[in-house]
């Protein structure tokens, strides 16, 4: 079974470099981020095999295209908000 979580985090640390610690980090500690991010991988599998079949397989990879860039934005925005959340905490 391929890890879908992994795929997840793998394609947003190619769309946004600088933010791989803290896809890493949340990928590591937070639950709905792992959902979210397993729901990409699924996404990005799926898109790459119906893009694998051509003109058989188009309307389903748009659909997943879609999908996909949905996905991606959700957990970019989510990231964002990480990425301010421990600036608020202060420090210790």
């Amino acid at each position: 079974m391929e890890n879908f979580l992994a795929a997840g985090c793998s394609e947003l640390v190619k769309q946004s470099p600088n933010d791989e610690f803290t896809i890493v980090s949340l990928s590591r500690s937070d639950p709905k981020f792992q959902a979210i991010c397993r729901d990409l991988g699924e996404a990005v599998t799926a898109f790459h095999s119906f893009q694998a079949k051509g003109e058989n397989g188009r309307v389903r990879a748009a659909e997943y295209y879609q999908i996909c860039k949905d996905l991606r934005l959700e957990l970019m925005e989510y990231v964002s908000l990480a990425k301010v959340r421990p600036k608020a905490q202060g420090h210790h």
